[in-house]
């Protein structure tokens, strides 16, 4: 076999000049021709391979769950911001001659015999006691939907009405609201 010194391509032993370069050929023995026609494989480019794979591997998934455990606590944010009820403020009551209503039994269910911790704030008076909103309150029971008439003269149209020790509680479109007694003047159907 005969090689170019000039790019080290093969030639037969039949060609004098490098196809490429015109270069005259050298006569080369087999011994050198092994090494240039099988060079050694190198066994540490797919070592580095491979770890540099694992590398990017584990930091996409640590990126993924650091991404994935935002967004939850994210979405967790905001869906209790959206659960937030406003509470009523109570408005100024002005004494009236007229008697108030006298209070009925209430459909609730009645108080649990454990004692239950209760906390107080300016506005409500919450308990851990179990507040029912499927059993049947006025309006559900007289057939027609119940209006509150309040002491400030305003009214409001709910689904269902009920009175209990702390006030009057109303379900509209899924929401239960407290109004606090002096707020309410009468509770009637249409």
């Amino acid at each position: 076999m005969k090689r170019c010194p000039q790019c080290l391509f093969l030639y037969p032993d039949s060609d004098v000049n490098c196809d490429f370069d015109q270069t005259p050929l050298e006569v080369v023995d087999d011994s050198a021709l092994e090494p240039a026609t099988h060079p050694k494989k190198s066994r540490t480019l797919p070592v580095v391979a491979a770890v540099v794979a694992l590398v990017l591997g584990v930091l996409v998934v640590a990126l993924y769950f650091g991404l994935s455990s935002r967004s939850q606590e994210a979405s967790a944010a905001t869906e209790s911001s959206t659960n937030v009820q406003p509470v009523a403020t109570p408005s100024p009551v002005a004494p009236s001659s007229s008697p108030s209503p006298s209070p009925s039994p209430s459909p609730s269910p009645s108080a649990s015999p454990k004692a239950s911790p209760s906390i107080s704030t300016a506005h409500t008076r919450a308990t851990a006691d179990p507040v029912s909103t499927s059993g049947p309150g006025i309006g559900t029971r007289q057939g027609g939907k119940p209006l509150i008439m309040l002491a400030s003269g305003g009214k409001i149209e709910a689904d269902e009405v009920w009175r209990t020790k702390d006030g009057v509680w109303y379900r509209r479109n899924g929401i239960v609201t407290l109004l606090k007694r002096g707020q309410v003047k009468t509770i009637a159907t249409r």
